[in-house]
């Protein structure tokens, strides 16, 4: 199994998204910005795209889906919680639940819901590689408001204890480290993962003065 990353962007909005294959089939994890680049390299390597995984509903995340939905004629996956509270739709929509399996060409997927930045977002386990949209970054967390702030706070606790350690991690942004470290790596340099205590999480998460949430590299 081989991780494509593309990095794309509109503007100051950079993002990561990715293209997992297996042989001449793979799926693509949030697909924005530049359909041509991500395009090119699927026919040029001659990869069929069977479908397109989404970590939740924001724009930069989500702009694409629709697109590859109709031209490579693929379902779009997303968890069940996340279209119902976004009331997201697009072409050949299929929601996902929970640590329910699912098996794409000859790729084994297990969405692993982690709300916090959004109520459904949803990260994606394929072997030894996790996909974590805006939920965990290399750096960080991703944004939340006060009220999700100890929804965050679970889903970081659960992803610690559910991962394995040398599970890779592939963020939607980047803020300067490159992404693909292990989850070992995140757990003594990501200090939202070295807070075991949830009052100091939310403190840390809500403090003023933080980076910009825009400060993408």
């Amino acid at each position: 199994m081989e991780v494509k990353l593309f990095r794309v962007a509109e503007g100051k909005m950079k993002n990561q998204c990715y293209l997992i294959h297996e042989g001449k089939t793979g799926v693509l994890v949030d697909p924005a910005w530049d359909y041509q680049v991500i395009n090119d390299f699927l026919s040029a390597h001659q990869i069929v795209l069977k479908g397109v995984l989404l970590t939740h509903a924001h724009k930069d995340h989500v702009n694409l889906a629709s697109t590859f939905a109709v031209r490579h004629e693929v379902p779009v996956y997303m968890s069940a919680t996340e279209i119902r509270d976004y009331n997201f739709s697009c072409p050949n929509l299929q929601p996902v639940y929970h640590l329910e399996e699912l098996v794409i060409a000859n790729l084994t997927i297990i969405p692993v819901v982690t709300p916090g930045h959004t109520s459904g977002s949803t990260c994606y386990q394929i072997g030894l590689h996790c996909f974590t949209g805006d939920t965990v970054f290399i750096e960080g967390v991703g944004e939340c408001g006060i009220d999700d702030v100890d929804t965050l706070y679970n889903s970081v606790q659960f992803f610690k204890n559910y991962f394995p350690g040398n599970t890779m991690i592939w963020p939607g942004h980047s803020f300067g480290i490159t992404s693909g470290k292990e989850l070992d790596f995140l757990m003594s340099n990501n200090l939202y993962f070295m807070i075991d205590e949830k009052h100091m999480f939310a403190d840390f998460r809500m403090r003023k003065n933080r980076p910009d949430p825009l400060a993408f590299k």
